[in-house]
């Protein structure tokens, strides 16, 4: 008997060292993420700096941007937007997030234009994306030139670096929206599947137009 409860102590002890470091371990996944995207933005300028315009996404998962050399525009857009995953080998950034899923990517074509094409110019245009808290941003939130996004842990979307393949489809309206390739992308907290604004662990970062704007008539790119 007396070696029952010490058993059922230690259980107890045990369980409450390890569910605080799940969390810890959880946590540091989330912020280890968050600086690989703000890394990536960075990228994204500095290949603006560099090229004049902000690559195109990856179509066909081998890494590199997917262009029409012929119109100077992305191979794939969809009502002014061009998406798909983040070009890494083209940027030489990290190519998956710490999940093992590729990051999404998704851009006003407009600024991903290159000869034939107009370049970007301070007059802007095309089509922005829009960071939305939910899904049903109805013609609000805040519009940015590109955003970056893990699909977090559970990964619902995303595709699998080893396998190629499209992970499950995500069943939450939040994380669905993130995945349909419009202009709409949903940033907010993480919630957990019980939820009442149902599950939602995607991680965003953004560019926003008067942010490139600036850093390229710092480096002389723009007038």
């Amino acid at each position: 008997m007396e070696l029952a409860v010490v058993i059922f102590v230690i259980t107890l002890l045990l369980g409450s060292i390890l569910i605080p470091l799940s969390t810890q371990v959880e946590q540091k996944q989330i912020s280890d993420t968050q600086k690989t995207l703000e890394e990536i933005k960075e990228a994204l300028i500095g290949f603006a700096l560099v090229n004049g315009y902000l690559p195109c996404p990856d179509t066909n998962n081998d890494g590199m941007e997917d262009v029409n050399v012929s119109t100077g525009k992305c191979s794939t857009v969809s009502s002014g937007i061009a998406a798909g995953n983040l070009p890494w080998a083209t940027l030489s950034v990290a190519n998956t997030d710490v999940w093992g899923n590729r990051f999404r990517y998704i851009s006003n074509e407009r600024y991903a234009w290159r000869t034939p094409a107009a370049v970007i110019s301070l007059s802007g245009g095309g089509t922005d994306v829009r960071i939305c808290q939910t899904a049903n941003c109805g013609g609000t939130g805040t519009a940015v030139v590109a955003a970056i996004l893990s699909h977090g842990k559970n990964g619902y979307g995303a595709t699998n670096s080893l396998s190629g393949t499209t992970n499950p489809n995500p069943t939450g309206a939040d994380e669905i929206e993130n995945t349909d390739g419009d202009r709409e992308i949903v940033s907010r907290v993480i919630s957990a599947p019980e939820s009442s604004s149902g599950e939602f662990d995607d991680i965003v970062a953004s560019l926003s137009r008067y942010i490139l704007f600036n850093r390229m008539v710092t480096a002389g790119r723009l007038p």
